[in-house]
């Protein structure tokens, strides 16, 4: 073989690696564009599931500070005065928040729980017909 045709043949040889290569990148962006993707809306649907959620989660906890701070103040006064603030429209509202609050909590956790239960323990198909 000439060394002419050796640098042909190591040319055509670069030429395949660097078209490889130039393949292998665009898989890899392809790949990547479509997990973000997917990423993006799997996170979009997360944020409208539990945004509702996080909204209880934020009421009760705000809504109990405030109830402590409003309606059950700390001192002598506050005790002689807890039975008439306990009928004033915002502390009535304040506990119901608080009630409501903790029961949807409550509820959410119940059904993070049923869905983890029945997407771990999912019965394998092949399994069924034996």
């Amino acid at each position: 073989m000439s060394l002419q045709n050796n640098k042909k043949i190591i040319k055509s040889n670069e030429e395949l690696l660097i078209k490889d290569n130039n393949n292998i990148q665009e898989k890899i962006y392809y790949y990547i564009s479509i997990s973000c993707t997917f990423l993006h809306k799997t996170i979009k649907i997360f944020i409208k599931i539990s945004g509702v959620y996080l909204l209880w989660i934020f009421l009760h906890f705000f809504s109990s500070y405030l109830y402590t701070k409003f309606c059950v103040p700390t001192t002598l006064l506050g005790l002689l005065m807890s039975p008439f603030l306990t009928a004033t429209p915002h502390c009535q509202g304040l506990r119901w928040t608080i009630y409501n609050g903790a029961n949807i909590i409550n509820n959410m956790w119940i059904v993070i729980g049923t869905w983890l239960c029945a997407n771990i323990f999912k019965p394998n198909k092949d399994n069924i017909n034996e």
